[in-house]
């Protein structure tokens, strides 16, 4: 393999065996430092985007770095085998002796195991070869905010270890040999209160009193003229001391030697970090950017999310990666605010434990709050601790915990937002998300092992997708696929998706790791309100709803349940993915459909269902009427009471609707009905229908309208029979079986001659008109639309009168009775003008076109074609773009532009084989291959 050497901590430099390589600057060198800084871990594609672009997010950023991450790979030539494609990530994987960063933690790491071990001497030249990787300034040579802010967070780190090595300089006697490098130290960090200090007891112990004081009279002046600061507790402290001559080798940072109720000790009470920590290298920076922040007061981050997400573990790991900058200790404590089997811990007894571990003895401990709350602050004054605080209930659990003196760090987590810490104490805030899928995937392979993982790559992304890219989830399903490596992935995963209770199969005799124990510990802390709120989320097909949609499962008004929502999300049993739409993980909504089938009775659940169904009856109807202009063809009657439809203001919105909603619809409609159900059901596949066949969807429109036919069937409704047959038979129509649509369609006007409706008569001879023109009858297919106009017509139906009409002059202009079909597109064109109809207009230009090709009008044509085409792309109609731009290729063929019609053609097949429109797919590949034949004669 070859040998690399990689140097950061001064101007950026990389060699391959020995020779240099040049590496462009740029982006190459930005993506490469970012790599190199996350060495040996993965870093997700778009975090990679984030850092190198910033806000200015270029077109298709992605493909970007990627070719980026292409020249980066040629110019290390023999080594680019280095830079890993880990999923959607990248891993740049390099040995510690091979990388001037990991040869520093080294020796930092080797230098802190000296000095716990009294070898002082060893750790000072243990940090002398740290503090030896740097030749200048991190980065040196190269710009941008991300290589800025890489450089700052270096550079700092290189201060506090010198600040550590000079310290123990002073330990050992030696303050004569370092004043002289301390006094060239401060000249550059005049305001950097630590080396001052570490100046004065230098010069103390040199025996220079004077000089000692007048170093902090220089500081004095600076801070003020500077920031307008004085000098902090422990710097002034220290000069106290040496004013009363105090011992020369005063820890600068401690209280004051006199004070009677302090022995000085620095806790570390850290629990151990999880070796398999994975990803989080954004929130990582993000904490390091508050840490900076608020140097020079005391800082204050909390990091929030769902239960399971990885809160403590994110914490935890960073803490241990700031640790060192934090010698007067580390403090943490488990507050459980959420925990259902111990009440959360009282500010007291924390403030209790925390000032014994900081040196006072416990039988001198305050028995009030408010003294031991006034003792932690002046035992923290003058020191420099980080404080971890997790699993917080609310910010008044939090507040008498808080150190106020600069110096001092607190990390909060919390299920809970603690908008009053934001409000009141300034916090910066982290809200924790789910792992992104190359984080997701990196931590489930860091359990199960790489080779095994490469062996079932499919298997590992559907694990993945079960969980749900939830931390806790990974971790159980990881840990328990390495202990059964006897098992295969792919059967795993086939578990995972065929389970009816996904919470089984995480199940672990530990509660503190059983996502239901976890789950429990924020639904117990609920009001009954929200509780019921967070069950009833547990019949909804979706992961997400709107404040009507759980006003309408609750029957309450929308704000009773946006108020619950609302406390929901408060502590991340719901997300806002955006303003008006709540979020439930998967995991969680097993957990609350476990909770509404244990604590609901049935018959509160069946009505809960129907009042569900009727919501998004009504509000399909109300979206389904903005698209389509629909008359009065659907009666829906009167929402049930405590339904709320959603409010569906116009196009956009019915679309946007649809569209958002589209999946909980299929979801609803893959259910039983509940008893009774069945009429609403087969109403609710009525009123979807449209949206489906507009956009080809055959598949889901086959597998609804079959339901929707078998309820409407049971239900004894036969005019509910007739609509979903003539649906299913559209579907099939779609998949290119005719013969079997021909026999849907003989079924339902069977039951339509019984039924004696026009409407239903009407639509049954619309879909044989329908069937006729796949078959290529025109004649045929105009006869039949000519009788649906007539039924639609005396059932007062405008918008299927337009239909039928539409149709017949279509079918008339292929026969060669042009003038009649211009005729009556005219006439309908004017009426969808005077109405407002969008859509009718763009159907209307679309007839226009074809009789003005048929005419040779062909400039006409590609007008009309145009205004249909961009009539249809405003309300997203993809079928009917594709059929606009199949058209529009015909005319550019009739012109001779071939390379023009083929660009339409390839167009429309793309869409048609996507929504697998097999007849429409057939027809334009036919067209491409005779323009190819043609193409060829041609030729020479």
């Amino acid at each position: 393999m070859p040998h690399l050497d990689v140097r950061l901590l001064g101007p950026l430099e990389l060699s391959v065996d020995g020779a240099p390589v040049a590496i462009p600057r740029g982006n190459t060198a930005t993506v490469l430092a970012i790599l190199l800084d996350e060495a040996n871990s993965v870093v997700p594609l778009e975090n990679i985007v984030r850092a190198v672009y910033g806000h200015d997010i270029p077109q298709d950023p992605e493909t970007q770095v990627q070719n980026t991450i292409g020249v980066l790979r040629r110019k290390l030539g023999a080594a680019r085998d280095r830079v890993e494609t880990v999923g959607r990530a990248y891993r740049f994987r390099i040995d510690a002796a091979e990388l001037d960063t990991l040869r520093c933690k080294t020796n930092e790491d080797r230098a802190r195991s000296l000095r716990a071990e009294g070898r002082f001497d060893e750790a000072v030249a243990a940090l002398r070869e740290a503090l030896g990787e740097w030749r200048g300034p991190a980065l040196a040579n190269l710009s941008g905010s991300t290589s800025e802010a890489i450089r700052r967070r270096y550079d700092e780190h290189r201060l506090a270890l010198l600040e550590r090595r000079i310290d123990l300089d002073l330990e050992l006697g030696r303050a004569a040999e370092v004043v002289d490098e301390l006094r060239q130290i401060v000249a550059v960090h005049g305001t950097r209160q630590r080396f001052t200090a570490l100046l004065m007891r230098a010069l103390q112990g040199a025996g220079r009193t004077a000089e000692a004081l007048e170093a902090y009279a220089a500081l004095k002046e600076r801070l003020a003229d500077e920031l307008g600061a004085d000098p902090d507790q422990a710097v002034r402290d220290l000069h106290t001391a040496i004013l009363r001559d105090g011992p020369s080798t005063a820890v600068p940072d401690a209280p004051p030697a006199t004070d009677p109720l302090l022995r000085r000790r620095v806790p570390a009470m850290l629990p151990r970090a999880n070796t398999r920590f994975t990803g989080r290298t954004g929130q990582m920076r993000l904490l390091d950017d508050f840490l900076e922040a608020g140097a020079g007061t005391a800082g204050l981050a909390v990091v929030t999310g769902m239960g399971g997400v990885g809160k403590t573990a994110l914490a935890v790991s960073w803490a241990h990666r700031v640790a060192h900058r934090f010698p007067d200790g580390q403090l943490y404590f488990n507050l459980r605010g959420f925990d259902p089997l111990a009440p959360g811990t009282d500010a007291a007894t924390v403030l209790g434990e925390a000032l014994v571990v900081l040196g006072v003895e416990a039988h001198q401990l305050p028995a009030g709050l408010d003294e031991r709350i006034g003792l932690y602050r002046t035992v923290l004054a003058g020191r420099r601790v980080l404080v971890v605080l997790d699993n917080a209930r609310d910010a008044a659990q939090v507040r008498p915990l808080l150190p106020v003196a600069p110096g001092s760090f607190t990390l909060v987590t919390s299920r809970d937002r603690l908008a009053g810490l934001d409000v009141t104490e300034g916090a910066d805030v982290l809200p924790l998300d789910l792992l992104p899928d190359a984080d997701a995937w990196a931590l489930l392979v860091r359990r199960i092992g790489m080779s095994r993982a490469m062996e079932e790559e499919r298997a590992v992304k559907r694990i993945v997708t079960s969980c749900g890219r939830l931390p806790l989830a990974l971790t159980l399903i990881g840990a328990w696929a390495a202990t059964h490596p006897q098992f295969s992935l792919a059967s795993l995963a086939d578990r995972l998706d065929t389970t009816t209770n996904v919470l089984g199969i995480f199940a672990t005799s530990d509660s503190a790791t059983d996502p239901r124990s976890v789950f429990a510990c924020s639904y117990q802390a609920l009001s009954s309100r929200s509780a019921r709120a967070f069950r009833f989320f547990g019949l909804h097909p979706g992961p997400e709803l709107t404040v009507p949609a759980m006003a309408s499962l609750m029957g309450v008004p929308p704000a009773e349940a946006e108020a619950a929502l609302l406390e929901l999300a408060d502590v991340h049993l719901v997300d806002q993915p955006r303003e008006g739409r709540y979020a439930m993980h998967d995991l969680l909504r097993s957990y609350a459909a476990e909770r509404l089938r244990d604590e609901v009775a049935p018959a509160e659940r069946d009505a809960a269902e129907i009042r569900l169904i009727d919501y998004f009856i009504h509000s399909a109807h109300a979206a389904d009427a903005q698209l389509t202009f629909h008359g009065d063809t659907i009666d829906v009657g009167e929402p049930a009471p405590g339904v709320t439809p959603e409010p569906v203001a116009d196009m956009p919105a019915a679309a946007d609707w649809f569209a958002t909603e589209y999946e909980v619809l299929l979801g609803l409609l893959r259910r039983e009905p509940a008893p009774g159900g069945d009429a609403r059901f087969w109403l609710l596949a009525w009123c979807t229908a449209g949206y489906m066949l507009d956009r080809s969807f055959g598949v889901d429109l086959m597998e609804t309208q079959t339901a929707a036919f078998a309820a409407a069937e049971r239900a004894g409704d036969g005019f509910g029979q007739v609509i979903s047959l003539g649906y299913l038979s559209a579907a099939t129509m779609l998949h290119g079986d005719q013969e079997y649509a021909a026999r849907l369609i003989e079924r339902a006007m069977s039951i339509a001659d019984d039924l004696e409706q026009p409407w239903a008569k009407g639509f049954v001879c619309y879909g044989l008109a329908v069937h006729a023109a796949r078959e290529d009858d025109d004649a045929q297919a105009a006869e039949y639309a000519g009788r649906a106009l007539a039924y639609f017509d005396e059932a007062g139906d405008r918008i299927w009168t337009y239909r039928a009409s539409w149709t017949i002059a279509w079918h008339e202009a292929v026969l060669g009775g042009l003038d009649a079909a211009k005729a009556r597109y005219d006439d309908l064109m004017a009426i969808s003008l005077q109405v407002g109809a969008p859509l009718a207009v763009a159907h209307s230009n679309l007839g226009l076109g074809h009789v003005a090709h048929r005419s040779g009008r062909l400039d006409d044509a590609l007008r009309h074609y145009a205004l249909a085409r961009e009539g249809f792309k405003e309300y997203g109609q993809e079928s009917n773009i594709a059929f606009a731009d199949e058209l529009v290729g015909d005319v550019l063929d009739s012109l001779g532009d071939s390379a023009g019609a083929e660009s339409r053609w390839r167009f429309a097949e793309e869409v048609y084989r996507r929504f697998r429109a097999q007849r429409e797919f057939e027809r334009v590949t036919e067209k491409l291959a005779q323009s190819v034949d043609a193409m060829s004669i041609q030729e020479p």
